[in-house]
């Protein structure tokens, strides 16, 4: 199935630190049609490094944008969404939207500036997760959805459902977060801040303006590798690491590899260095790091923040991956205790993987009860997977 991919040119977006962009551009993707009740839109958030490329085939975007490689070429949920898929897309219509700051053709670090006709570069601000959500109602609005029948997201994307339940709740019938948390734990603030100096220190990074030079590919692989190890298992890293040939000793400084883990991840790391832009991953792992929910609206406190969600009446499903080391299912089990103590209706499940945090993204099988939840019944998959949390 090809999937295009289209935009949406925002004149003007206000961030909540009060700076100003000018004409922000918005890369969207839809599948399926809005009916006529408008009542089945689906609006599901991609992790860090994805897109708005969420299902089909589309290899014709690399014309357009420079880190659109082969490994983007298959939409990153294929095998969720679709028709008669665990999202059915004959029945709902879903948008996805690469998030702002992003480097697959939403404004961000490696846009143009249109007042300087060059890259933002440092010139590119702060964004926060609450910018985010803000810029992505204001497209549904300009696609005629203004309410929601779910609201989606895992990893990064989890942080968005929450952030836009705050914001916009009354208008979100459903959402689901899978593999997430309502504040960055401090074992990730730490993981974000040793990727933000491994990019910062590279010599190469000359502040982020490094788009008319080499860019610095060795802080963003070593940004990788810091982050990766918490996305798959260890023992599928050993277990894959085994089929690989040590690499040549040009991939990280004068290192030399005496191991096939050590070569397996820094190929791996610099295979990602070519289709993603180090600005944009500094701009969205600070936001991370700031995120906290509990400060934000509760005083430091998640109950007290969830009690407006208790206002809106939108029904969750929070999902775990029991071997998940990213968001730990201990960090869903706390967003579950917040939701329920305010008496929002919530379901708790645990998705037995031994794949890890991307098992979300790798075992869409696992993930079939997410269409019971959508269309408003219990089935039994779902059933056995509900957990109480006291």
């Amino acid at each position: 199935m090809s999937a295009s991919i289209e935009s949406i040119l925002i004149p003007e977006f206000s961030l909540a630190g009060g700076k100003k962009l000018k004409d922000v551009n918005v890369a969207y993707q839809t599948h399926g049609s809005l009916n006529p009740e408008k009542d089945n839109a689906i609006l599901v958030f991609h992790a860090l490094s994805g897109s708005a490329h969420i299902a089909g085939f589309n290899d014709k975007f690399a014309n357009q944008n420079r880190f659109w490689t082969k490994d983007n070429y298959v939409g990153w949920w294929d095998g969720i969404i679709g028709d008669k898929k665990i999202i059915d897309t004959e029945k709902n219509f879903v948008i996805c939207q690469n998030i702002l700051g992003g480097c697959y053709g939403t404004t961000g670090p490696s846009s143009i500036n249109p007042e300087t006709g060059k890259h933002y570069g440092s010139a590119f601000p702060n964004i926060s997760i609450e910018d985010m959500v803000r810029l992505q109602k204001i497209v549904l609005e300009k696609l005629g959805v203004k309410k929601l029948k779910c609201v989606i997201g895992s990893s990064l994307g989890g942080y968005l459902v929450l952030e836009y339940c705050f914001l916009f709740g009354a208008d979100v019938d459903k959402a689901i977060i899978i593999g997430s948390s309502a504040r960055t734990s401090t074992l990730n603030k730490l993981l974000g801040f040793e990727q933000i100096i491994a990019i910062e220190n590279d010599f190469y990074y000359k502040g982020g303006n490094y788009y008319s030079g080499r860019a610095p590919e060795s802080g963003l692989m070593l940004a990788r590798i810091i982050a990766a190890k918490t996305y798959v298992d260890i023992d599928a890293i050993s277990k894959r690491a085994k089929k690989e040939t040590i690499l040549p000793n040009d991939y990280f400084y004068d290192y030399k590899f005496s191991h096939h883990i050590e070569s397996y991840m820094c190929h791996q790391g610099r295979k990602f260095t070519k289709r993603f832009d180090p600005n944009t991953y500094l701009r969205i792992v600070k936001a991370i790091q700031d995120f906290d929910l509990a400060k934000k609206y509760g005083a430091d406190s998640l109950e007290k923040a969830f009690k407006k969600l208790n206002q809106n009446k939108t029904k969750f499903l929070v999902v775990s991956i029991n071997s998940d080391v990213c968001y730990y299912p201990e960090e869903q089990q706390e967003l579950v205790k917040a939701l329920k103590s305010n008496s929002v209706e919530c379901i708790y499940a645990v998705v037995d993987s031994k794949k890890g945090h991307d098992s979300f993204l790798i075992e869409p099988g696992k993930y079939a009860f997410i269409s019971g939840f959508l269309e408003n019944f219990i089935n039994e998959e779902l059933v056995s997977l509900r957990k109480t949390i006291m």
